[in-house]
Formats: structure tokens, sequence, C-alpha cells
């Protein structure tokens, strides 16, 4: 179902700019999905939006031929200068989606097979990090993330585009609080592995390939010690020169890919 939107005061576009925001978000229950990628990804798995938009000078329109002709999903196309000030992209993006955010709890747990590894995010600020450690976990194989607090928002449009919709193939349960966190690591039943750089053992001397969860810390400050003092195995990453360190997202992928690895021998 089309229909056309002439006003920046439209409900519909306020909500949008309301969304920008990770209050707005949460208050709402509702986030943003922006770009061609995305949108065709929530077509695809038959995610129902709430709505779309599109600019009028959007000329890529065929992947939203079966949305309009819908009467389940309202098509909503406003002018390119109302839609160009609802993005943060440097670049045109023509269309979004408004789409409730899942309900993921604890439960998501629950279904997970002993030996199926799980990410824990430890205060990942970064959208970029963020966004290519979800990328890469689900290309890992990895079966779902658990997220501190302080954590970035996976909803952000920022984390949502480095994604590249692969936030939609694995579930994400943000913790309220550290105690959350642990409770959460603890009724997983997984090892839990850390990175320590002057106590941990080379990752490749340890098993990484199943029933883990994988630690990842913060950009500056690393893994936080309770959940250094809570771990089964440090793992350390060996690097030659002057290096201290890896950025999270590559040193996540290295570790996560000893699974796939290991489980290949």
């Amino acid at each position: 179902m089309l229909t056309k939107i002439t006003s920046a005061d439209n409900s519909r576009v306020k909500l949008v700019r309301k969304l920008s925001t990770r209050k707005g978000r949460l208050e709402e229950r509702a986030f943003t999905a922006e770009g061609r990628n995305l949108v065709e990804e929530i077509l695809h798995r038959n995610i129902k939006p709430r709505f779309i938009l599109v600019s009028d000078k959007c000329s890529d329109e065929e992947i939203l031929r079966d949305a309009v002709q819908s009467d389940d999903i309202m098509v909503c196309e406003l002018p390119e200068k109302i839609f160009a000030k609802l993005t943060d992209a440097e670049h045109g993006i023509g269309m979004l989606a408004v789409v409730d955010t899942p309900e993921t709890g604890a439960s998501a747990l629950d279904s997970l097979d002993a030996d199926d590894n799980i990410l824990v995010l430890d205060r990942i600020q970064d959208p970029g990090n963020m966004g290519t450690l979800i990328r890469t976990s689900v290309a890992a194989g990895y079966k779902a993330i658990i997220a501190s607090k302080g954590t970035a928002d996976i909803y952000s449009n920022k984390v949502l585009r480095a994604t590249v919709g692969t936030v939609f193939e694995i579930p994400v349960i943000y913790a309220k609080d550290q105690s959350e966190l642990i409770s959460l690591l603890k009724g997983s039943g997984k090892r839990i592995a850390v990175t320590e750089v002057d106590k941990g053992v080379p990752y490749y001397e340890t098993d990484l390939s199943k029933g883990i969860a994988l630690v990842i810390g913060n950009e500056g400050a690393g893994v936080s010690d309770e959940l250094i003092e809570l771990a089964d195995i440090r793992v350390t990453i060996p690097m030659k020169g002057h290096i201290e360190s890896l950025n999270a997202a590559v040193a996540a992928a290295i570790l996560m890919y000893e699974s796939v690895r290991d489980q290949k021998r």
C-alpha cells in the first residue's frame, strides 16, 4: 500500500526522528533499518515493518514492488529534502523501514546445544567494531550474543549498517547490569574464555572449538576484572614487534574462527 507524505510534521516522520536516539528506541520498542540492503533483508525474512519510508528521488524501487501492492505493509513516499534530514548516512540511502525491536531474553540461551558457542561483548562502544563483531560471529557459527551494560546499542543506525543484515540471524541479549551478565554466563553452562595479555596462554594451545562463551572486552580497558576472575580459560594472541594489542573486532575474529578450524581437524 502506497501513500504520500508532504509534511515534515507527519506523525511517521516524527517517529523516525525519535528513533534516532537510544532513549527513543527504548520507549517505542522499535528501530529504523536504513538502506536497500537492510530493507531487503527485512522483507526477505518476512519481518513485517510498521511502515517503510522512501524518498521520491529513489530510483531503486524494485524490492518494494510487492510491498506497495500488499495491503499489510504501508509504504510512504516523501520529498527527498525531508527524507535526507532523517538519516546521518553520508550518502543517500533512498529508503528505510521502522521495525519492532525483538523481545530477546535469557530464554534465547535455553534452546542452544551444549556445544554451541556464544559471544559476550563487554562494553564494546565503537559502532564499527560492534557491527563487525556481530557479522563475524554469525560467519563463524556462533549462536547467540550477550551484551553487557555499557555496550553500544545494536539498533543504532551505524551498528545496523555495519552488520550488513546479519543482525537478524542471531539473538542479542542485553544484560541490564553486571550481576545479570554474570548470572546469564553461569546459567549458560559454557566455559568462559577471556583475553588476557600477560597471563593468558596462546589461543592455539587451548580448545575454543565448542561450548565456549568468548568475552571480548572494551576497546581501551579490556575485559572487566569480574569477568576475568570468572573465566575458565584465559588466552592471549602472540604479537611481534612493539604491538601491545589488536583491534577488538580483529582479535575476536581470530579467536572465533578457531572454532571453525578445530571442528575441521
